[in-house]
């Protein structure tokens, strides 16, 4: 393996911000599970259909080889306490509520 394509392998997942039509089937995959939040392969890739407009130009092959290899290299999770395995992004989409109490933290840690 290159080092090209170790890095390509390991980098973290962009997400883009909407979906295109004429984006590569990477990114408009992790777009399809980023929207769902989580979702068995099958339900991704039927998510990713109904935003294509059920175009028949989706590969269910290579979207859920993509998945797995993703999984594989840590750029997603997966519930497997569920039968079918279901993928995640596991992104924080919601603002921490706690506090700090600032005199409870150590000296010269602040």
């Amino acid at each position: 393996m290159k080092d090209q394509d170790f890095r390509e392998l390991h980098q973290p997942l962009h997400v883009p911000a909407h979906y295109d039509q004429s984006a590569p089937l990477k990114e408009n995959l992790a777009f399809a599970l980023a929207d769902l939040g989580e979702g068995t392969a099958d339900e991704v890739i039927a998510h990713l259909k109904k935003l294509s407009g059920d175009n028949d130009t989706v590969e269910s092959d290579h979207a859920c080889e993509l998945l797995e290899l993703w999984y594989k290299n840590g750029m997603v999770t997966v519930n497997e306490e569920v039968k079918p395995r279901r993928y995640n992004l596991h992104k924080i989409t919601q603002a921490n509520t706690g506090s700090v109490n600032p005199r409870l933290i150590a000296p010269g840690l602040d």
